[in-house]
């Protein structure tokens, strides 16, 4: 087997060193690599009804597709989308075959329908596996000067589909990404085929635990987000003695999965006595100390999204991991498509792909109606963009309603990270508090309080007068709620700090005191699990921040500490 696993491993990691030189030549010129890439999609949509109807066959230059097309939504996209789906229609929007509708999670609205074309896919497997391979190949000759050795990996992505009626599937494309590499998973990851592919209900976080624990040789770690390796490592650290019973005796415990499951599974247990004896060792030593390094001495390498509303995450991961486990922040993506990816190994930064949309910004505080859109040469470092995209699915001029901020330069390309969605942007009285914003004062608060805050979501108490933020902040021990202001004054204090702008409506008193209130702890794990449970994708879940719908308000709201001032209760009860 590990010759095997040597070839294809080398196989692998030449090919995405392949895509990072792809990459790298791009960044030489990537206004005119993107400008190609949109020729392109114009020319073979030409004849799609969206095309005919904006003239796509005539454009020439990309200041003939601004004039000629406008901004778009998905509400323009719907319509089309469902003739597709309910009359099989084709040619609609995109000449591409449409393999897949990627269903979106509904986060910020309600869910969509994302049409995956055989042309998106395989953007998205052009920089998934092979090009984090490569990241670690490179890493790993830097840092210690030999290869990556050919162990198994955690795979935290779920690669479950379902299918429409008409027999396409749906689901997240991360999961048919990774259903593509089905083959070769049982060479290079610890759970086995049954729980990569799961044919009935079963305790995701016991049974990809569970296997790796089971593999005292795991070298690297994969996940969507990061915040699935850490709620694992939470589920590890509350369950580790039923998970290494289990180990020991060979068993599956009556709890974690249905029957015809349990049948599929078991074939792939044994009695593991030896690594019990181990596990059981390191972990009633407790969790005060990094833990991954001792139950995976091999582990040095992670691929996850861990930047924006993440980034709380990659702090409590590195808790679990220590300081030398290097972390490939893997893309910055969406449903819509690929938009960048990471180029080396502890950089957060990300480079746009010219290969997967073409991309048009608008300054983050250009005025409504602005169309005056720059493009990637275009762009200036510190400053922030709304982007736009045409992607290969048949969206046009499309506002994904996401800011970047430009970090540097990689030749002449842009190196950017998220800042924030624009319809999340907390603006009661013209303050325009980020989640970024938010991120920082919520640590900062932490770090003032002598506490750790897991996560926290805001909720805008309009019915106060004047209006203030509500702020729901999860601890992770048990922490006391305030009690006579301090917390309020503080996080108030801390807010005019981050944001300028909020400093400047609380002393024209347009805004009030902020609430601070405590939640009870794993709340918001609580709520990624309602969610899973309620069939959305592992591979979307991502933090909620504000609290913009009655589910969220009751959800969020019913899980506090007692003994707490709360916004009024009737109002988000009657919603």
């Amino acid at each position: 087997m590990r010759p095997a696993i040597a070839v294809i491993d080398s196989y692998l990691v030449g090919k995405g060193k392949r895509v990072l030189a792809d990459m790298e030549k791009c960044s030489r010129n990537p206004g005119k690599a993107n400008e190609e890439l949109l020729l392109r999609i114009l020319r073979e949509n030409a004849d799609t009804e969206y095309g005919r109807k904006y003239g796509f066959g005539e454009i020439r230059s990309v200041e003939e597709y601004r004039q000629k097309v406008p901004f778009s939504d998905y509400d323009v996209y719907e319509p089309y989308i469902r003739r597709m789906v309910q009359n099989n229609e084709k040619n609609l929007i995109t000449a591409y075959e449409v393999i897949q509708y990627a269903e979106t999670s509904g986060s910020v609205g309600v869910q969509k329908k994302i049409p995956v074309t055989d042309r998106s896919m395989a953007v998205y497997e052009k920089y998934s596996f092979a090009r984090t391979k490569a990241l670690a190949s490179q890493y790993y000759h830097q840092h210690y000067g030999r290869p990556v050795p050919f162990e198994k990996g955690l795979n935290m992505l779920e690669t479950e589909t379902t299918v429409m009626d008409d027999g396409t599937p749906r689901g997240s494309v991360t999961g048919s990404v990774s259903r593509r590499f089905r083959r070769l998973f049982p060479l290079f990851l610890t759970s086995p085929d049954p729980i990569l592919f799961p044919i009935g209900g079963m305790n995701m976080q016991y049974m990809k635990a569970r296997f790796a624990l089971e593999e005292p040789n795991l070298v690297f770690e994969l996940s969507a987000f990061m915040t699935n390796i850490v709620d694992m490592m939470n589920y590890v650290r509350k369950n580790w003695e039923m998970i290494v019973d289990d180990i020991e005796h060979g068993t599956l415990n009556k709890d974690v999965c249905e029957e015809r499951s349990r049948s599929a599974i078991l074939p792939y247990i044994k009695p593991r006595p030896k690594r019990a004896a181990e596990l059981r060792k390191i972990f009633e030593q407790g969790f005060d100390e990094p833990i991954i390094p001792k139950l995976w001495p091999k582990v040095s390498w992670v691929c996850s999204i861990g930047t924006g509303g993440f980034a709380s995450y990659t702090e409590k991961f590195k808790k679990f991991a220590g300081e030398d486990v290097a972390i490939d922040f893997f893309v910055y993506a969406a449903s819509e498509g690929m938009f960048a990816a990471c180029m080396k190994m502890n950089d957060p930064r990300f480079m746009p792909l010219t290969d997967s949309c073409f991309f048009e910004f608008l300054p983050a505080d250009a005025p409504e109606g602005c169309n005056d859109t720059l493009t990637l040469e275009q762009l200036e470092e510190g400053k922030e963009y709304e982007v736009i995209i045409t992607n290969q699915c048949g969206f046009y001029r499309y506002r994904i309603k996401d800011v970047i901020r430009v970090l540097g330069f990689h030749n002449k390309s842009p190196m950017i990270t998220f800042a924030y969605r624009k319809n999340q942007l907390v603006n009661i009285a013209a303050e325009k508090t980020t989640e970024e914003h938010l991120n920082e004062a919520v640590k900062r608060f932490g770090k003032a309080v002598g506490c750790d805050f897991n996560d926290y979501a805001l909720y805008l108490d309009t019915d106060h007068d004047p209006s203030r933020y509500v702020l729901l902040l999860e601890p992770d021990t048990p922490f006391p709620v305030d009690t006579d202001g301090s917390y309020a004054a503080l996080m108030q204090k801390i807010l005019s700090e981050v944001n300028p702008e909020y400093g400047v409506v609380v002393q024209d008193r347009s805004i009030g005191m902020p609430l601070v209130l405590i939640q009870q702890q794993q709340t918001h794990m609580l709520w990624r699990e309602m969610k899973l449970a309620k069939g959305s994708s592992a591979n979307q879940v991502k933090p909620v921040r504000v609290l913009d719908v009655p589910m969220k308000q009751k959800f969020f709201f019913t899980l506090l500490e007692d003994g707490q001032e709360v916004p009024r209760w009737d109002f988000w009860q009657k919603k």
